[in-house]
């Protein structure tokens, strides 16, 4: 006779609905997500990232709000990525740089350039009164597999990072932040290309930027990486 051993129902994705909030990116809109811890149920990470979910901490969510559907799932596929003329000239203002994969264990130096950011780029955001704390229970608290990609200038100063998430297929940038004083040279999207580039070497498909909204224009860098997809109606299409 087999066996059959009941599971936990910790080891069962319970799904929750939050309230209705004021949408953080258009205004007039409300946000409500679909969320599920997955601490005790870290494999169905790929199912749920295929599925337009995003983690932070050791949550999944996805939008499902009311009478809107402007936030869509963007990835570049890695494999097929190649750099544009304006993402070369881009590299050639960070020649000097150096970029390593390092734990994800928040230090003084991250935070610095963190609140930098902030400060900078989303003064008044939910994030932007983020403390030490907090901040490294971001960066550390994490289920699966997860690194920081660190940038640092020639003097080896940092100047900005990518919390990736790395499953066996696919990489996720969940979060980037830098010194704003190079935002007019692009680190932005160079950190986002070197990402794509060490996921070619090392053999991933996906690279999962996260929500891409058409009204925005603080989001239409994502769709300098190609070729990308976004997930419509829970189908990944070229995009």
């Amino acid at each position: 006779m087999i066996d059959i051993k009941p599971k936990s129902v910790l080891e069962q994705p319970i799904y929750m609905l939050t309230k209705a909030t004021s949408c953080p990116y258009l205004t007039g809109k409300v946000e409500k997500r679909i969320a599920t811890d997955i601490s005790y149920n870290k494999n169905i990470y790929l199912e749920l990232s295929i599925n337009g979910f995003r983690r932070v901490e050791n949550w999944m969510y996805r939008p499902v709000c009311d009478n809107c559907s402007a936030c869509k799932s963007y990835r570049v596929d890695i494999q097929k990525f190649k750099l544009t003329k304006s993402l070369k000239r881009v590299s050639k203002n960070f020649d000097d740089f150096k970029y390593k994969l390092v734990k994800n264990i928040s230090t003084k130096e991250h935070f610095e350039i963190f609140k930098k950011y902030q400060l900078d780029r989303h003064a008044g955001g939910s994030m932007s009164d983020m403390d030490e704390d907090e901040f490294t229970s971001m960066i550390e608290t994490s289920p699966i597999k997860t690194s920081l990609l660190e940038f640092r200038d020639k003097s080896k100063n940092l100047a900005g990072a990518v919390l990736l998430d790395i499953d066996e297929k696919n990489l996720s940038a969940v979060y980037s932040f830098f010194d704003p004083k190079f935002n007019n040279l692009g680190l932005g999207n160079y950190m986002i290309m070197q990402c794509c580039l060490y996921g070619k070497i090392k053999k991933y498909k996906y690279l999962y930027l996260g929500y891409y909204i058409e009204e925005l224009s603080s989001m239409s860098y994502k769709t300098r990486f190609k070729p990308g997809q976004i997930l419509n109606n829970n189908e990944w299409e070229n995009f």
